[in-house]
């Protein structure tokens, strides 16, 4: 994104908050070289362990600070990959901050659009200027975190000491969501900034805002999607299943929640869910080729979103300068 590609209000937009995007793709790359550091040194793991003729189950005591080096290595790996998935999470935060304060906020605030207008800039083309530069980077840099995420997180620490698909943190950080969502956080930041036209209100009504749209969709993520019921006797389900209600079905369909029994007796809970008129056990689950369905949904929703909030924004500027 340099300044030199872009022309008119792109290019002033681009001037005005450089150092902020440079930053953008400082920390982007910073990002990426942890993911890389994480898969490398999880690689180093296995291949030293594989190397010393053990294996990370191994009962021979030969191997015991093998397998202990490894873990501690798997351990330190897997922490990168979560922390970078933190840093995913709040993304959309942060970006719809950065637009609706410094970029839209403060100069509505401060009068210094004025300026912009009188060069022959509409309005509309000012703010379409505006969300267009964080927008292209947002484009650009998200794509390849969430890329390099899945390779990196896809390797060791995935398996010996697993961070789920479904998990919070893990689901906004790969595929498509993570795109979307930082959309999101464009759109609102644009709304709001437009609307409040004051550069600190505006940063915190965006964080409030978007943070609880990011725990929203977080929490009606699983009815998303149809969920698989499966039923019957001792239902064994791999880490790749996002498991959701479980229990027992009566004869008649009604459902009995295992944790229901756990509060009730704790001594002896399939005895009480028996007792209830429990019949079979059943689970409901997202298995793993739910991932993609549930991604675009959740996607489709931001983007839905972020859409009507850049509407209300150009809306409301164009009402209040017409």
């Amino acid at each position: 994104m340099t300044a030199l590609a872009l022309k008119g209000p792109y290019w002033v937009t681009s001037r005005q908050h450089r150092w902020a995007l440079w930053t953008a793709l400082a920390l982007a790359g910073a990002a990426v070289a942890v993911l890389i550091t994480s898969r490398l040194w999880s690689d180093s793991a296995a291949e030293t362990l594989r190397a010393a003729g053990c294996a990370y189950n191994s009962l021979d005591p030969s191997c015991f600070q093998h397998a202990r080096d490894y873990a501690d290595d798997q351990w330190l790996a897997r922490h990168l990959v979560e922390y970078t998935a933190l840093g995913m999470l709040v993304l959309p935060v942060l970006l719809g901050a950065f637009v609706a304060g410094p970029v839209l906020a403060r100069e509505l605030e401060t009068g210094t659009y004025k300026l912009a207008w009188t060069q022959s800039v509409s309005p509309a083309r000012w703010l379409a200027a505006k969300i267009a530069v964080p927008a292209a980077l947002a484009l650009t840099a998200v794509p390849l975190l969430s890329l390099v995420f899945s390779w990196s997180w896809s390797t060791g620490p995935s398996h010996t000491f697993p961070t789920h698909w479904h998990e919070p943190t893990m689901f906004v950080s790969f595929g498509i969501v993570p795109t979307a969502h930082a959309l999101l956080g464009l759109g609102l930041g644009t709304a709001v900034g437009v609307l409040v036209r004051r550069t600190v209100i505006a940063m915190g009504v965006t964080v409030l805002f978007t943070g609880a749209a990011v725990a929203l969709l977080s929490h009606l993520r699983d009815g998303l999607w149809p969920l698989r019921t499966l039923t019957g006797s001792g239902l064994s389900l791999d880490g790749e299943v996002w498991r959701l209600d479980s229990g027992m079905l009566t004869s008649s369909g009604e459902r009995l929640l295992w944790e229901d029994c756990q509060m009730a007796r704790p001594e002896n809970v399939r005895q009480c869910m028996t007792d209830r008129g429990g019949v079979v056990e059943f689970v409901d689950i997202h298995p793993a080729s739910h991932y993609w369905p549930l991604q675009l949904v959740e996607s489709g929703i931001c983007l839905a979103l972020a859409a009507l909030a850049a509407l209300v924004a150009f809306r409301v500027l164009r009402a209040r300068h017409p």
